[in-house]
């Protein structure tokens, strides 16, 4: 690739295959408002962590495909069987140190009683922001390098610690462009649907997030509708269309422009003896 990943990406974009992932999640996201809002809430919940443990396979299909160069069905089948587990299992661990750290951290607070709910939120993402940003290439390394579950954490570590920009660049890029894509996707919603707030029009935006802050389930579903249901559904589905093959195929452009960054050269202090062999100190 050339170094400029987000040209490299928009260039990748135009392989059909790197856009499974998205339609798959789009598929996934559109049943599940669906389900969710028309009284399958139970049945909702089950899908979407199902569905959430199947996608790693998708994912591994689009990398492995952007690792060969080869962007086929059949290549993307067998990378994804091949690369479902090394790809699930680091997330599966990150998570867990995620969640050890935050029991071991909130100890303390619930000890001294002091268990204030913004504190445990500013513990929680002061735990899960380095985790993920370590945690970060675990994904690309176990496809890219075909390293194991703790040997792909450890080189995701030692990429990200010396190309700390470009993590910090990919998620800035990444927020950058799910904030354009929803806030189009939104005014299209809002434009279509907007037979369903005319009673809303004429009140301020601090007293309309206000009062829509304060709708339940029941509410969304009273004032959608059922086409408004269906709309909602599909715009949702449609950003995850869009976003979730950007997000993949980005993260590993970044991933390769990181590899290019050199590691620091250590200082080995030590000397020769008089046969020539070296003896570090």
């Amino acid at each position: 690739m050339s170094g400029r990943p987000f040209a490299d990406t928009i260039s990748l974009l135009s392989k059909p295959v790197l856009w499974l992932p998205g339609l798959y999640a789009g598929a996934l996201a559109t049943a599940f408002i669906w389900l969710a809002f028309s009284g399958g809430e139970f049945i909702a919940g089950k899908m979407i962590f199902l569905g959430a443990v199947i996608f790693p396979f998708f994912v591994a299909g689009a990398l492995g495909c952007m690792k060969s160069g080869e962007y086929t069905i059949s290549l993307f089948g067998r990378s994804a069987v091949k690369f479902f587990f090394p790809i699930l299992l680091p997330a599966i661990i990150a998570a867990a140190i995620i969640i050890l750290l935050l029991i071991l951290f909130s100890i303390p607070f619930a000890i001294s009683g002091h268990s204030d709910p913004s504190m445990i939120a500013g513990l929680f993402i002061g735990i899960t922001i380095p985790v993920m940003i370590f945690a970060f290439f675990a994904d690309n390394v176990a496809v890219s390098e075909g390293l194991a579950v703790f040997a792909s954490l450890k080189q995701s570590m030692m990429i990200a610690s010396r190309s700390i920009f470009m993590v910090i660049t990919c998620f800035v890029v990444s927020l950058i462009s799910a904030g354009v894509v929803g806030t189009i996707l939104a005014t299209v919603w809002g434009m279509i649907l907007s037979d369903k707030f005319t009673e809303y029009i004429n009140l301020g935006a601090a007293e309309q997030q206000k009062i829509f802050a304060g709708f339940s389930l029941s509410d969304w579903q009273h004032i959608l509708g059922y086409d408004g249901l269906v709309v909602t559904a599909i715009t949702i589905g449609v950003s995850l269309i869009i976003l979730v093959p950007f997000f993949i195929v980005y993260k590993q452009q970044c991933y390769l422009s990181a590899l290019s960054v050199p590691s620091p050269v250590i200082p080995q202090t030590g000397e020769y003896d008089e046969k020539g062999r070296w003896y570090k100190y």
